[in-house]
């Protein structure tokens, strides 16, 4: 057997093993992602009732079920993705585009009626290749690319949440988030939830600095 295949058993033999992922079928959501927002909700309540929810990279929709949950009836939860979102509700909407398509910003505000959402999270990665600056560098363009769209559909005073990974240029990062949002954090979920992986998540509150995006890619070089 070569060494792909058994990478992929090991994978196989990991997710059959996953607490999260059995919790997450039994209690009806699309993956364990749904229990990375339910962390950083407690921790920081970035979603409110009522509130406009945009989530870049939704598929499958785990975090998009917890954001539908969270707004509640009065609010609405949006899953952008190319890929096929399996969730649905009253209170949700799916735009099936690349994030990296220039017209997505705009297709995301005509949806939302032109006008802009309260909170803007990302759990998406690119497709990872295993050698670990290549993978890095790909994850803070993708960061870059969020904080480009929500520098057009955040309202002011909007929250993120986005996914990137450890790495010496993320303090540049944190930097620049600082000095755009009232409150800011580098949060990292439960180890048993990011498993090998060394991802965190930069949640930002409040903001009050546009645009963010030029800023990232003058501090990144």
């Amino acid at each position: 057997m070569n060494g792909e295949g058994v990478t992929r058993e090991r994978w196989l033999a990991e997710r059959r093993a996953d607490p999260w992922i059995r919790m997450a079928k039994k209690e009806g959501y699309p993956s364990r992602a749904a229990y990375k927002l339910k962390h950083i909700q407690r921790l920081y309540s970035i979603i409110s009732p009522g509130d406009v929810v945009v989530e870049l990279g939704a598929a499958p929709g785990g975090m998009l079920k917890v954001a539908s949950e969270l707004v509640g009836e009065d609010g609405l939860a949006v899953g952008v993705d190319i890929k096929p979102i399996h969730c649905t509700g009253d209170n949700i909407r799916h735009l099936r585009i690349d994030i990296y398509d220039p017209s997505a910003p705009k297709e995301i505000l005509k949806l939302l009626g032109h006008v802009g959402c309260d909170v803007l999270i990302s759990d998406a990665s690119p497709n990872l290749i295993g050698i670990a600056e290549i993978d890095t560098m790909r994850q803070l363009d993708l960061v870059i690319r969020c904080c480009e769209i929500a520098d057009e559909v955040l309202k002011d005073n909007g929250n993120i949440m986005l996914k990137a990974f450890e790495c010496p240029e993320l303090t540049r990062v944190d930097r620049v988030l600082r000095s755009c949002f009232n409150n800011y954090k580098r949060v990292t979920t439960p180890p048993s939830l990011r498993k090998h992986s060394s991802e965190v998540y930069l949640v930002g509150i409040g903001r009050w600095r546009a645009p963010i995006a030029p800023l990232l890619k003058t501090a990144l070089g």
